[in-house]
């Protein structure tokens, strides 16, 4: 059985995984290949990749589908087809939730241009955060305006969410698009979360807070017009979800019941 649950929105491929160890398997390497300030555009075999410890502490990934396909073809130029009896060429140089990713895109037509991914602990949080990168992807207008509403912030603001982004470990070159996917969220009963606007401080919350009375305003339309989709269309259902978790969160056994006549051990 495949490590996650998958569903498809227009071009947006959305997965959710039950442990953090078996999405990491699945994505980092990719996602490494596609974004990471070291590893950008560079191949690391499995051995390679675990010595770097990529992506770590990753609760969630966000890709272009093209990105999958450059990462496999840097893949093939490094280390060529392999001889197997069957199944792909690339099944000894990949993990197992790799593999499974892989297959599970090859069945999807029309193929989607975006993957995000999440825990299925914290799907509706993570995931209202990482669609918005897909719509970075997606739309230049939604682009241009992230680029219009970081410019217009006041310099001491703009310094104090830089200062910010840098701790978290963003690149420059994403401050925008980071900017909208944190203040861009729309809080619903299931994301059980604060008020965005206070994600960067007290001090950045006034112009955070008109940040985020625009983009709510606007994304909707970004998402009709630009990705073809309902924005509301991309939220996953409650039955989805309690229907991934029940499939993929493995839970602890219960601690053995004292054989009878036995005293419970007291707790210290």
């Amino acid at each position: 059985m495949p490590p996650f649950a998958g569903a498809v929105h227009g071009p947006v491929l959305t997965l959710v995984f039950g442990s953090a160890a078996r999405q990491h398997a699945a994505l980092a390497r990719a996602e490494c290949f596609y974004e990471s300030e070291k590893h950008a555009n560079t191949y690391l075999n499995l051995e390679e990749a675990r010595d770097a410890r990529i992506c770590k502490g990753y609760e969630a990934f966000n890709l272009p589908t093209s990105a999958i396909d450059a990462w496999l073809a840097a893949m093939h130029a490094a280390e060529g087809a392999q001889d197997v009896e069957e199944g792909p060429w690339y099944q000894g140089l990949c993990t197992p939730e790799e593999q499974e990713v892989l297959a599970y895109l090859d069945t999807l037509a029309p193929r989607p241009t975006y993957l995000v991914a999440a825990l299925v602990q914290s799907a509706e949080v993570a995931l209202a955060h990482e669609r918005l990168h897909a719509l970075y992807h997606l739309s230049a207008p939604y682009r241009t305006l992230l680029d219009t509403l970081w410019n217009d912030l006041s310099r001491p603001v703009r310094a104090a969410i830089e200062y910010d982004l840098k701790m978290r470990g963003y690149k420059e070159s994403v401050w925008p698009d980071e900017l909208g996917a944190y203040l861009g969220v729309r809080v619903t009963p299931a994301t059980k979360r604060g008020d965005p606007s206070l994600e960067f401080g007290n001090k950045c919350a006034d112009e955070c807070r008109d940040v985020r009375r625009v983009l709510l305003a606007k994304t909707p339309a970004f998402w009709r017009e630009d990705a073809g989709v309902d924005e509301a269309a991309l939220e996953l259902s409650p039955a989805f979800l309690d229907a991934a978790r029940a499939a993929l969160v493995v839970k602890a056994p219960a601690a053995p019941k004292p054989a009878k006549g036995q005293r419970k051990p007291r707790k210290k």
